[in-house]
């Protein structure tokens, strides 16, 4: 059975928890994120206006908040943002490097709030060659974070060439979330365990709101169905929401699928009838 977790998070009057309600549901809390940063990692993502088209179906459809890099941001329509929020992406690596896990900063908090942003947010691969380089520049981007009043959304993953290619383990995701809490993350992001029971664990051990990324999207004709599928299984553990990308910009439909986990994110009564249906 769906249900929403007990704790509540207060929103104070400062530069943080203004920007925080801009990424969130004001009502729940909870928030829908679409990561749109992948164009720097793999390549294009469709046609040179697909961010513009996209970002537009995204704030239609109900999506909380997209991740741009600061370029790409700028190609995207202004007005896009009066309905949804903007977080600027920090980190960068190609899928052509010789270390793929390696992440370095090429961007600054000033320059993202300087193009509007609401929050920004930093990739940490632990488990990398480069991991203590990685929790270095995580720790400069908090502490600019703190100085500026700028929410931070750090996506945390195991990575590299000791652990393979192991299923994600709770307890290895309850410490990536502690690693986000204790340097100053005010979100983390991180993969989902497998199961409600384990993930809603992880949520219990950690303070701040954890949202659970959907992973590459399924290759498969009910790609679409499978997406909400599993949105809705990963919100059964009580998370503060859905960190969706390829599961919605690679879609069919990437409005239906986007408007649907928005109603399921801030929903309650949604996910129960999808559950019975």
């Amino acid at each position: 059975m769906f249900s929403f977790p007990t704790r509540t998070r207060a929103r104070s009057l400062s530069g943080k928890g203004i920007r925080m309600s801009r990424i969130t549901d004001h009502t729940t809390g909870r928030t829908l994120i679409v990561p749109m940063d992948h164009s720097v990692t793999v390549g294009p993502l469709g046609d040179a206006d697909h961010a513009d088209t996209m970002v537009r179906a995204l704030a239609e459809a109900g999506a909380n908040a997209v991740v741009l890099h600061r370029g790409r941001a700028r190609h995207v329509d202004p007005s896009s943002f009066s309905r949804m929020g903007l977080i600027v992406h920090l980190s960068a690596g190609t899928t052509r490097s010789m270390d793929l896990h390696a992440k370095v900063l090429v961007s600054g908090v000033d320059d993202a709030l300087r193009i509007g942003a609401d929050a920004v947010s930093v990739h940490v691969n632990i488990g990398s060659p480069t991991e203590r380089e990685q929790l270095a520049d995580l720790g400069a981007v908090s502490r600019e974070c703190e100085a500026l009043g700028a929410p931070l959304l750090v996506m945390m993953y195991a990575r590299g060439p000791l652990r393979a290619d192991l299923p994600p383990d709770p307890r290895e995701l309850a410490h990536l979330a502690a690693i986000a809490t204790d340097l100053g993350a005010d979100l983390v992001k991180l993969d989902y365990s497998g199961d409600p029971q384990s993930m809603r664990r992880v949520v219990e051990s950690c303070p701040i709101p954890i949202c659970v990324a959907g992973g590459p999207s399924a290759d498969h004709t009910d790609a679409d169905e499978h997406a909400v599928a599993l949105g809705s299984e990963i919100l059964a553990s009580g998370v503060a929401g859905l960190s969706f990308g390829r599961n919605v910009f690679e879609a069919r439909d990437p409005y239906a699928v986007a408007s649907t986990l928005a109603r399921l994110v801030h929903s309650p009564a949604a996910a129960v009838e999808l559950e019975s249906a």
